[in-house]
C-alpha cells in the first residue's frame, strides 16, 4: 500500500460519513408524515454538499506524488472534516412533532454550515499551494476566490433572493468548473484555456 492510499483511507471514511449524513437526512424528509415547507436554496445546498464530497475526495489523488508529513496529512484531513460538519447541519435531525420549515432551518444553521463549508473549500482549493508548492495566485484562482466570496456572502446575509442566486451560482461552479477540471483530460483543458 502506498502512502497516498494509506492517507486516503481515513479521508474516504469521513467523506463517506458526510454523504451518509445527507442521504439519511433526505430519507427522513421523504418518510416524514409532517408537512414540509420547502426552500429552494436549501435544496440546492443539499445537492452542493452532496456532490462536493466525491469531487473533493477524487481531487485528493492529484497529491499522490507529494512528500507527505504529518502536518500535510492534518491539512488534508481538514477538508473532509469541515465538509462533514456542514453535512450534519444541512438537513434537520428531527422531522417529527411539528411542521418542518426548511427555510427556517436553513437560516438557523446557515452561518456554521457555510463557514464550515468555506473552510473546507479554502483548504481544498489551496491544497496544491500548501502540499505541492503551487503558486498561491494565478488567473485560474479567480473562479476559486469568487466562489469563496459567494460562500462568505451567504454566511453573512439573510436575503432570500441573494441566497437563491448564490446557491445556483455555486452549484454551476461545481458542475462546470470543477467537473471539467476533474473529468476532462488535462491536455484537453490546456487546449480549452488557450
Amino acid at each position: 500500500m502506498s502512502l497516498i492510499e494509506f492517507i486516503l483511507i481515513i479521508t474516504s471514511v469521513v467523506y463517506a460519513l458526510a454523504i451518509a449524513q445527507i442521504l439519511s437526512g433526505i430519507s427522513r424528509l421523504v418518510q416524514t408524515e409532517e408537512s414540509i415547507r420547502w426552500f429552494f436554496p436549501h435544496i440546492v445546498w443539499i445537492v452542493i454538499l452532496f456532490i462536493s464530497a466525491p469531487l473533493t475526495w477524487w481531487a485528493g489523488w492529484e497529491f499522490r506524488a507529494v512528500e507527505w508529513t504529518f502536518l500535510k496529512y492534518l491539512y488534508t484531513f481538514s477538508t473532509p472534516t469541515f465538509l462533514f460538519f456542514s453535512a450534519t447541519l444541512v438537513v434537520p435531525q428531527s422531522t417529527e412533532g411539528h411542521e418542518l420549515d426548511l427555510e427556517k432551518h436553513f437560516f438557523n444553521v446557515r452561518r456554521p454550515m457555510l463557514w464550515s463549508f468555506f473552510i473546507a473549500m479554502l483548504t481544498q482549493m489551496y491544497g496544491g499551494t500548501v502540499l505541492a508548492g503551487e503558486e498561491i495566485w494565478s488567473v485560474y484562482r479567480i473562479d476559486d476566490v469568487a466562489v469563496l466570496l459567494g460562500i462568505l456572502a451567504g454566511a453573512l446575509t439573510t436575503n432570500k433572493r441573494l441566497h437563491a442566486a448564490l446557491s445556483i451560482w455555486i452549484m454551476t461552479y461545481f458542475v462546470i468548473v470543477i467537473g471539467t477540471q476533474l473529468w476532462v483530460p488535462p491536455e484537453s483543458l490546456s487546449v480549452l484555456r488557450n
